[in-house]
């Protein structure tokens, strides 16, 4: 999915050039700093009913959990026009980026409801319905935006409603999915909402905070800067989203099986979020030694030649998202927890020093200043919300010795990979540093016995079996069976 929205993007960037791929990104920063109003991260309260439940009560939890997503997706649809309507009658936004965030924001909608009912496939790990899903609806995205591509009639308009097609198709397929068993029905339940919504105050206060320090600096480029520069550094974003598919797939099961686990069973909590951290520092150091040496031909082989420019700002975006992976991590960890008051704080650390660094770096350092301001950004915010995680009782110590294998494997095939630019084709040596990586990996094992191969493991069979049966929760650490 993230492969396919890459290469699209890429395409997009050289039918559009610097300044029109700029309002192109714009618009989808505006929409998703006010699509936290339709997420809310109302699905990690629920969540914990929905694997205390039965199939029937499962069924009517997540049917009202998507009647409030429905509500609350039509609110922030109304919101984001008001947004971009006060933009453009204050002369920051053009009447194209008026009409494409009208077309667009009908996503703030449609994944509104696909989300609410995806939260059935992830207390069961019904996983593979979800990865098909997310890949059919891009496949349709992608596939428009070839299309008129060839067509010769691409434009801003065409390669945003490929988004919409894309969230259509998505939404289509989960519904698709859900005929085999159980079928959730729209509900409205203002007495659910309600407790769900008191519930997710600080987790929803915590999405905004997050999501304005992740995507503002963009949005103040565009203003700050020029049109041009913003288009450049979402070049960099591009990649930056690559790499956050990496989280999003080992902190979903991961988070699944934490809640089912805490507090009853403080060993094999600890077990899944050591697994899911190391894995994802590994996925972090790989992309990070890979990019870092890479990035310069990757860039200008996908983008083009103007956008070479823009490989020094993709660097930092990447290594700000290597670090948001444990930001993420660390975030799910505590909601597992119900330790919830930290996060917003630290996201609105975030936001203060994002905000400050953009304003300072941006007039002199243009994009490089903005990427400068996210890693350093990502940073504080790491250690902030870090310190949450380190008192939760029986989650030390962390795995620092997994950490220390991993990076010091990035930064023997970095090395090899630096004295390989240049002598031979970068797909060559972007291979030749990933081979050198995973079997580095593999020698250490920073996960165990078995290299890699123990990457694979699968979880606790008892774990295993409370997400599948749902309702049937163990009993206190050390009885029978656990």
């Amino acid at each position: 999915m993230a492969v396919l929205g890459w290469l699209g993007t890429a395409i997009i960037f050289r039918v559009l050039g610097e300044s029109r791929f700029g309002q192109y990104s714009v618009i989808f920063a505006v929409l998703g700093i006010v699509g936290f109003i339709a997420d809310l991260r109302l699905s990690r309260i629920v969540l914990s009913e929905v694997l205390a439940a039965d199939e029937e009560e499962a069924a009517r939890i997540v049917g009202a959990y998507a009647g409030l997503r429905l509500i609350i997706g039509l609110v922030s649809y109304v919101v984001a026009m008001i947004v971009v309507g006060i933009g453009a009658a204050t002369g920051n936004f053009s009447s194209g980026e008026v009409v494409g965030a009208a077309i667009g924001g009908l996503n703030l909608i449609i994944l509104s409801v696909a989300y609410g009912l995806i939260l059935l496939f992830e207390a069961r790990l019904w996983l593979r319905d979800i990865a098909i899903s997310n890949v059919v609806g891009q496949v349709g995205g992608f596939a428009l935006i070839v299309t008129v591509t060839v067509a010769g009639v691409g434009s801003l308009l065409w390669y945003v409603g490929a988004s919409v097609l894309n969230g259509v198709i998505f939404l289509l397929w989960l519904v698709f999915a859900l005929r085999r068993g159980v079928r959730p029905r729209i509900l409205f339940d203002r007495h659910e909402w309600w407790g769900w919504i008191r519930e997710a105050a600080p987790l929803a206060l915590g999405a905004a905070l997050d999501t304005i320090y992740f995507r503002i600096d963009l949005i103040m480029l565009s203003i700050i800067g020029t049109s041009a520069a913003a288009g450049l550094y979402a070049v960099g974003y591009k990649f930056a989203d690559l790499l956050g598919a990496v989280p999003t797939a080992i902190v979903t099961p991961a988070l699944t099986l934490m809640v089912a686990s805490w507090p009853e069973d403080p060993a094999a909590f600890r077990r899944t979020f050591r697994h899911a951290a190391v894995i994802l520092t590994v996925g972090a150091v790989g992309a990070c030694a890979g990019f870092m040496v890479f990035a310069g031909p990757v860039v200008t082989a996908l983008y083009g030649g103007n956008a070479s420019k823009a490989a020094d700002s993709a660097r930092l975006l990447v290594v700000g998202q290597a670090l948001h992976f444990f930001t993420i991590m660390a975030f799910a960890t505590l909601v597992a927890v119900k330790r919830n008051r930290l996060y917003p704080i630290a996201m609105l650390v975030g936001v203060v020093v994002n905000v400050t660094l953009n304003l300072i770096l941006i007039p002199k350092y243009s994009y490089i200043g903005s990427g400068w301001a996210t890693v350093i950004t990502e940073s504080i915010v790491l250690f902030a919300i870090g310190t949450g995680v380190a008192r939760i009782p029986g989650l030390r110590p962390f795995p620092w010795g997994a950490v220390s294998k991993t990076v010091g494997a990035g930064g023997v095939a970095g090395l090899v990979g630096w004295a390989a630019l240049g002598r031979i084709p970068w797909p060559l040596g972007l291979a030749l540093v990933g081979v050198l990586y995973l079997g580095l990996v593999h020698v250490l094992a920073p996960n165990g016995p078995g290299g890699l191969r123990a990457f694979g493991g699968e979880p606790h069979d008892d774990l295993m079996a409370i997400v599948e049966e749902g309702y049937d929760r163990p009993g206190p650490a050390g009885s029978p069976g656990n």
